[in-house]
């Protein structure tokens, strides 16, 4: 019952075609709380409702596949090719620095490299 004391009674053309609006289009009680708790009678319709409509199968989205860009890859792929792009101009700065560093200062180029980050494991 709405707020006038009317029965309410839900159209299909308010909430479309969808599983969710048959389930409204139908008259479920008075109220579409759960004001009893899971083990109420009107809660169990409604589950067992949804189950019957759906086979038992529940609401299970699948997965969506990566997009797929012009040049083939996907954004990870991307990703992952700038990024080891990125760390080899990265060492190779860093050796240009260092061997310069090696020049000017006189010591080894092995000595120093421990220094920079990405020469260290090397």
């Amino acid at each position: 019952m709405n707020v006038f004391g009317k029965s309410v009674v839900f159209d299909k053309s308010i909430f479309g075609k969808s599983i969710f609006g048959k389930i409204m289009a139908r008259e479920i009680g008075e109220s579409l709380g759960n004001p009893l708790g899971q083990g109420s009678g009107a809660f169990m319709a409604r589950k067992a409702a949804l189950a019957l409509m759906r086979g038992g199968r529940g609401f299970r989205t699948p997965a969506r596949k990566p997009r797929v860009y012009s040049n083939g890859m996907t954004r990870g792929q991307r990703k992952r090719l700038i990024r080891a792009a990125c760390a080899t101009a990265e060492s190779d700065r860093q050796k240009l620095v260092c061997s310069k560093k090696a020049d000017l200062s006189g010591i080894p180029f092995d000595q120093l490299k421990y220094q920079f980050g990405a020469l260290a494991g090397r």
